[in-house]
């Protein structure tokens, strides 16, 4: 049986099968991850090979619960830097799958001079 995204989210957060107080937390999440990805992409559709992606953008959020907007913050040694966007290390991956560098407008080609 394949594994759901909130079972491998709680799996990878040390959360057992049988605590569900956290789950409607992390459905709200992996929700949000799927919206901005949407968003972001103009998919309709989040596509399976793209699960991944919306599994660590949970994650990500679950972590910062709390410090959404934090960019930098140091308490006794401990430092903590959020980056801009969530999907900024996925940018490569879905710019060629999904042209949002707006390449797709320009086109090679060679001029001749006679």
């Amino acid at each position: 049986m394949i594994d759901t995204q909130l079972e491998k989210i709680k799996r990878r957060l040390g959360i057992t099968d049988t605590d569900t107080q956290q789950d409607d937390l992390i459905r709200d999440l992996i929700n949000d991850a799927e919206s901005y990805f949407k968003v972001l992409t103009g998919a309709n559709e989040v596509a399976e090979k793209y699960a991944f992606i919306i599994r660590d953008v949970a994650l990500k959020l679950y972590v910062r619960k709390g410090s959404e907007g934090t960019t930098s913050e140091s308490v006794d040694g401990y430092s903590v830097n959020y980056t801009q966007s969530l999907f900024d290390e996925y940018l490569d991956l879905l710019n060629r799958d999904f042209n949002l560098d707006d390449t797709s407008l320009e086109r090679k080609g060679r001029v001749m001079f006679y």
